[in-house]
This record gives C-alpha cells, sequence and structure tokens, in this order.
C-alpha cells in the first residue's frame, strides 16, 4: 500500500510533544497513568471520558488543527485493539453485583465512543471506521484508508489509533508488553508511507505493537519496517 503521510501526532505519558518522541528510543513508554487534558472537549463530557479516548481525540485534534478550518470534513478511521476495555470491565463487576449499569458508562464503552465524540466536536458528517483486529488492529486501519484512497484520490483521512494496557483481569493473555499510546495519521493518496504485507510463514510474532514499530520508523530510529502479526507480516519504510 502507498499512502502519502501529510500530517503526524503522538502521546504516551511522559511523551507529550514531538521533541520527546524524537528522544524516544523504541522501548515501550514507561505507564505513570496520567491522560491527556483534552481541553477542547465540552467540560461535562470531558469529566466523563476514559483516558483511552483522551489520548485518542488528542492525538486526532493535534492533527485536524493543521486543517484550513474547523468545518473541514475529514473521513475518519479509529481503531483500538481493545477499546475502552477498562470501562467494560467496570460495568460487568456492575452486573455481577447485580447492580444497573450506568447508561453513560455503557455509552462511552462502545467501540466508537471517540469517533462519534469526534464528529460532534468538530461538526464532521463524513464516513468514519471504528474498528479492531487483534495485534494487526493498525495494519488492518491502514488498509481500510489506503482503499478508500484507491476509490477516491481527492480524499483526505485521518487515522486514529489508541490503545493501553490489559485490565489486571485480562493482562495474563497479553502476548505482547503493552503501553497506553495514541498516534493519528493524516493520510492523503500519493507517496511516502510504503507498506508491503504478505502472510506470516511460520515466524514468531513481534514482541511489540505495530504502532511503536512504526513510529520508530518514522522517526528515522530504524531504517526499515520489519513486523510479525499473527497472521500477516509487513515491511516497508517512510520516505519524507
Amino acid at each position: 500500500m502507498h499512502m502519502k503521510l501529510s500530517a503526524c501526532a503522538a502521546w504516551a505519558p511522559g511523551l507529550c510533544d514531538i521533541s520527546a518522541w524524537r528522544s524516544w528510543r523504541g522501548a515501550p513508554p514507561a505507564d505513570d497513568g496520567s491522560a491527556p487534558e483534552v481541553r477542547f472537549v465540552d467540560a461535562m463530557m470531558r469529566r466523563r471520558l476514559g483516558r483511552l479516548s483522551r489520548m485518542a481525540l488528542h492525538v486526532a485534534n493535534e492533527v485536524a488543527a493543521g486543517l484550513t478550518s474547523l468545518t473541514t470534513k475529514v473521513s475518519t478511521v479509529f481503531a483500538s485493539r481493545h477499546g475502552e476495555l477498562s470501562r467494560t470491565v467496570d460495568i460487568l463487576h456492575a452486573l455481577a453485583a447485580d447492580e444497573a449499569p450506568s447508561p453513560t458508562a455503557f455509552s462511552l464503552s462502545v467501540h466508537n465512543s471517540a469517533a462519534g465524540i469526534f464528529s460532534i466536536i468538530r461538526a464532521n458528517h463524513a464516513p468514519s471506521t471504528a474498528l479492531a483486529a487483534d495485534d494487526e488492529t493498525l495494519l488492518w486501519a491502514l488498509q481500510d484508508a489506503a482503499i478508500r484512497l484507491a476509490t477516491d484520490p481527492d480524499l483526505v483521512i485521518l487515522l486514529i489509533y489508541a490503545d493501553e494496557p490489559l485490565p489486571g483481569e485480562y493482562r495474563q493473555f497479553s502476548s505482547v508488553k503493552e503501553s497506553a499510546h495514541a498516534l493519528a495519521f493524516l493520510l492523503q493518496a500519493g507517496e511516502g508511507m510504503n507498506l508491503e504485507w504478505a502472510e506470516n510463514r511460520g515466524l514468531p510474532p513481534s514482541r511489540e505493537p505495530l504502532s511503536l514499530a512504526i513510529m520508530a520508523n518514522l522517526l528515522g530510529h530504524r531504517d526499515r519496517l520489519v513486523w510479525h502479526g499473527e497472521r500477516l507480516s509487513v515491511q516497508g519504510r517512510h520516505h519524507a
């Protein structure tokens, strides 16, 4: 797949701006439990947001701020392997205790909640996708964007990926070193981000998320991207 990367933003605890990311050397960011402030979100809604949604909305807003006007319509792809699983676990605990879950907690636990909030904030009615695909979530999000751009080269697509470590009840099932982080790409038809993927033929899955591997390549910390998922392998290079 071939796309032009027009803008990029990323956030993780301790890595809150591009200069901090340039000093980062690829290890999973340490998690101090912090989250972006997202002051552009209405105060009442902001108080209800979980950390995952805060991270996703923060990087989305960082990239969208560079568009020509607030009303610019941009197609979006919101991707997360786990989504707001911590909120879902709280709902499950409430159900196990025969307590009625909060309607607000439920509405903000669904996988497209951040996409919906972003569309409201920007009055953006362009098509949006929210997806999850296990360890290959970001890869399929990029494929979604590439297919849309191939169909309509005039599109501008904002891709957001956000995840955080699994809650304690599920952490034993994680096969990678997970960390809280989010990134956003503004993608257009063209060249620059060039990725090739194929079936993984017996290679062990990479121990880091694809998102961090891509960031390391974009920042020039690695000359080439090579990453293996459970089913697919991907390699490529970003040309500025």
